[in-house]
């Protein structure tokens, strides 16, 4: 079987939902026990008490768990990785399992990516965020967006997941009125981020983040392809790899992009690594999808693991491009 590994993007998930792996499985400990000596506090318990505003707590709690999880997987699965991937966020942490960034490296991305990002959202004239929402078709988010920027408001489309479920970027003001046309069409909100991304507005933060933090790390080249969560090609190089990360913070994500990757990578299953959550469901709609939480990890030793059945890959594609 060839199996492709997804890490999604991060959501915001509570301690105690995972805190009994967190503290107790060995895979978990280990990471969290690198993470500590790298941040200089105790990861889990700054989760513990953390918001989803403290970004450097949650990006890093998400990696070590979701690498843990990816670790136990390597150590107790039958899997034969052939790509991987992550959309946002999760390309991050996929780029530290393939090993085009060490894990020690990752963290310090997150800690110096944390300071650079407050210190630009902080010195805007505006604020800036991301709304959630979802239960709208595409079209309806369009003409959602070109009324709110009719109106004088900054919004900028900034994901697009399953035609169902989406992320907007802009102005405070203005996510609050999308708020009020989102409910209006019928629309249910998720949540308010207080930082844009995956959207043009932010490109000076991307320059910075460029110059201050990616290019000061160690990138390798990696021998798994990492689909591109940005342009749906196959990426090894890791010049490429850096640059596609950074990309992510300017480009809408849509997933069709990446369901098109993973059907043309080969891949014959996927497996989403993570805490439970709408990636499943969209990865099932591209490729047989199994997931691995921490649930599967409790389950494990009675109930056993069911791989999913694999089904013909699709033809290749042009967006199946290796680039070196």
């Amino acid at each position: 079987m060839a199996d492709a590994i997804y890490f999604p993007g991060l959501v915001p998930t509570t301690f105690p939902s995972i805190a009994d792996f967190f503290t107790g499985n060995p895979y978990a400990r280990k990471r969290t026990a690198i993470a500590d000596d790298i941040l200089g506090y105790s990861l889990i318990a700054a989760y513990e008490r953390a918001d989803v505003y403290d970004w450097e707590v949650y990006e890093a709690g998400f990696m070590a768990l979701n690498l843990a999880l990816a670790d136990w997987a390597g150590d107790c699965l039958d899997l034969d990785p052939v790509v991987f991937g992550g959309q946002s966020f999760g390309a991050i942490v996929g780029a530290v399992y393939a090993g085009a960034l060490d894990y020690a490296d990752g963290l310090r991305l997150v800690r110096e990516s944390t300071r650079v990002e407050l210190d630009y959202f902080g010195g805007l004239t505006e604020s800036l965020g991301c709304f959630f929402f979802y239960r709208l078709a595409a079209d309806d988010v369009d003409a959602l967006l070109e009324e709110c920027r009719a109106e004088g408001h900054r919004v900028e489309g900034s994901i697009y997941l399953d035609n169902r479920v989406y992320g907007v970027s802009g102005t405070m003001s203005g996510l609050e009125r999308l708020r009020e046309l989102v409910t209006r069409a019928g629309g249910r909100a998720f949540y308010l981020m207080n930082r844009a991304e995956h959207c043009p507005m932010v490109a000076d933060l991307r320059q910075r983040l460029e110059a201050e933090v990616y290019s000061r790390l160690t990138w390798r080249d990696v021998r798994l392809p990492m689909i591109s969560d940005v342009t749906g090609r196959l990426l090894t190089d890791r010049v490429a790899i850096m640059k596609d990360l950074l990309d992510g913070w300017t480009t809408p994500v849509h997933w069709s992009t990446v369901a098109a990757g993973i059907q043309a990578s080969g891949a014959d299953r996927a497996f989403v690594v993570g805490p439970r959550n709408m990636f499943a469901r969209l990865t099932g709609a591209s490729v047989p999808t199994g997931m691995i939480t921490p649930r599967t990890v409790a389950d494990f030793p009675t109930k056993g693991f069911r791989l999913p059945a694999a089904r013909p890959a699709a033809a290749p594609t042009p967006a199946a491009v290796t680039v070196r």
